[in-house]
């Protein structure tokens, strides 16, 4: 069967239960496609008092806040399930902005408005949004997972704003994941590129344990990366195939793809 991605057989490195669409979509285009997820999301643990105890000061405060930023789909799933196991209700008039379309759509799907464009994929595109320009004396909470980058809430700060951060999650390694579980699919289904949605994922990738006992990573692996500043992370790694898509869609992945498996057509085995 033809399209676009015949001869492409890629790993989706998303975290589990995320990859579906993105896989389901790369067969579609006449690719293979398979799971192996290098990150996993964990609400933080209900018995860390502290966390829990700084979410909900938080949570005790939405109403004082001038606008509220979510860093990611996770970030906004995990604070709405902790509404509702508090019964707590979003504040209406409170100002609502995102990182990414995917995490604005998950707003909208909940019933809370989002100021932000779908065009905001990073922190510096979202801090160009006018409201977020003139923001001396507002308070504004952030929404995101342990760690991260810093740059949002430095530069709001910077601009005058009150900023706090809310940690509602952390990310991980999933326990299952090693070299030796990579490259048995790698061999499995003849792999020949990964598809990487976030620095850390490849941070992840780079410390997979085991290899000592399975080898290093191929280097003729080619990677796709969420945007050039990961790309030139994965080359200064060792990585030369490396296509960098606009974004962490999976719709920017798709395209990042093509792009990719025509550079790779010449010498992708099909069998």
């Amino acid at each position: 069967m033809g399209g676009a991605l015949q001869g492409i057989r890629a790993l989706v490195t998303r975290p589990a239960g995320q990859a579906g669409p993105l896989v389901a979509a790369i067969r579609a285009a006449g690719g293979e496609a398979h799971e192996f997820p290098l990150l996993e999301v964990v609400a933080l643990e209900e018995r860390d008092a502290q966390a829990r105890a700084a979410v909900d000061d938080v949570l005790d405060r939405l109403g004082t806040f001038d606008a509220a930023i979510f860093i990611s789909t996770n970030a906004v799933r995990v604070l709405l399930a902790r509404l509702a196991d508090s019964a707590r209700t979003w504040p209406a008039q409170l100002q609502c902005f995102a990182i990414g379309s995917a995490t604005a759509q998950c707003l909208r799907e909940a019933g809370i408005g989002c100021a932000s464009a779908a065009a905001a994929m990073d922190s510096e595109e979202l801090l160009a949004h006018p409201w977020l320009g003139p923001v001396a004396g507002r308070r504004i909470v952030i929404f995101k997972g342990v760690g991260g980058r810093e740059l949002l809430a430095r530069v709001l700060a910077e601009r005058g704003a009150t900023v706090t951060q809310c940690a509602l999650y952390r990310r991980r390694l999933p326990a299952t994941a090693s070299q030796r579980e990579l490259h048995a699919l790698i061999e499995e289904y003849a792999i020949n590129v990964l598809l990487l949605s976030s620095a850390e994922a490849l941070a992840n990738l780079l410390g997979l344990p085991g290899a000592d006992t399975a080898g290093t990573i191929p280097a003729d692996l080619a990677l796709v990366t969420p945007g050039e500043r990961v790309a030139a992370q994965a080359r200064d790694a060792g990585f030369s195939a490396v296509e960098p898509a606009a974004n962490a869609t999976d719709a920017a992945m798709l395209a990042a793809l093509e792009r990719l498996a025509a550079t790779l057509r010449g010498r992708v085995h099909t069998g």
